[in-house]
């Protein structure tokens, strides 16, 4: 390990128990998953392209006063208030396989999140395949990040890179891509379960495959073929696991054991800290893919509070107490 690393790995007797009350939406997207699987190409793609015209978050999350839509470097970018985008900024790229769009539960992540950070919060809505494979959606969220930076619309070590399942994939692959331009730099990197290896060849997949209550990985590899486009599935280009990953900001990084893609965390939080690059890794027991998107319990507020913290930390935006409604209408702190 470089000595100028500092991992920090969150214990698990400081995570609250997941539930089966919590995973039970995860587990209702089983059914999608395996309809999916078999569906012939040409209707997979029907599917997905219904989800990539750029949605706003809804009035009961946000009201319409505070949600902007514009075009930055040809991006179309939404923003949850914009206007204390001087005082910080997280930008986010939404998960889908790369072949969906976002949803309401990406909303719901990300409102919360501005929320209780006080920060600006903007949706990247990059292009898709079938229609635009890579480098499309690489090169939409360049040019909407530079677009931002050259506006100052963002101002420079004031600005938090997200993403979660793909689009932490996305994200970390940004942030390489940012560093071999010399251009600037995210404050840091917040990636939820990310996708870093395309090929498939994870040796904890199979495992996880047993374990996980929706996610199934045949699936994955449909996208991923259709995402890669003419590269191979290895190149770091699109799978950034394999990227050489020196010079990045400071990274935290959240997975649930029962995920998918947890041996893409493990092996992305590994080769970061050999690379020299600060990590926060927290590893939910019993948490599911995109853990922190769920729609509530202890310890889906858990992960989301320590994104909150990680995202305020390195912001250095003022701390409030953080309240985080319960079933029953309490509050949990």
């Amino acid at each position: 390990m470089s000595p100028s690393a500092h991992p920090h790995y969150v214990t698990d007797d400081t995570i609250p128990p997941v539930t089966d009350r919590e995973i039970a939406p995860a587990r209702r997207g089983r059914l999608s998953s395996r309809v999916r699987a078999f569906l012939p190409q040409e209707l997979m793609a029907q599917w997905a392209r219904r989800t990539h015209r750029p949605s706003t978050p809804s009035r009961r999350l946000v009201p319409a006063a505070q949600v902007t839509r514009e075009r930055l470097g040809g991006t179309p970018v939404t923003w949850i208030r914009r206007d204390l985008a001087g005082a910080g900024a997280l930008i986010h790229l939404h998960g889908g396989s790369y072949v969906h769009g976002e949803n309401a539960t990406t909303w719901d992540w990300l409102a919360e999140v501005q929320r209780r950070t006080g920060a600006a919060a903007a949706m990247v809505h990059y292009r898709m395949p079938p229609a635009h494979p890579y480098p499309y959606a690489l090169d939409d969220t360049l040019d909407a990040l530079q677009a931002m930076v050259r506006e100052t619309t963002v101002r420079e070590g004031r600005w938090v890179l997200s993403g979660d399942s793909a689009g932490a994939g996305l994200a970390l692959a940004t942030a390489v891509a940012l560093r071999d331009g010399g251009l600037e730099l995210p404050r840091a990197l917040v990636l939820t379960s990310p996708w870093v290896d395309l090929t498939g060849t994870d040796p904890l997949r199979p495992v996880q495959q047993e374990r996980e209550p929706a996610m199934l990985a045949q699936n994955l590899q449909r996208a991923a073929r259709v995402y890669a486009g003419s590269l191979d599935e290895s190149d770091p280009r699109v799978s950034p696991l394999f990227a050489d990953l020196r010079g990045l900001p400071p990274v935290h990084l959240l997975a649930g054991d029962r995920d998918l893609l947890l041996g893409d965390s493990r092996r992305l939080r590994d080769a970061l800290v050999a690379a020299g690059v600060d990590v926060e890794y927290v590893e939910v027991p019993g948490g599911v893919h995109n853990h922190p998107f769920l729609p509530g319990g202890a310890s889906v507020q858990y992960a989301r509070r320590a994104q909150i913290e990680a995202v305020r930390g390195h912001l250095g935006l003022c701390e409030a107490p953080l309240t985080f409604p319960l079933p029953g209408g309490a509050e949990g702190h």
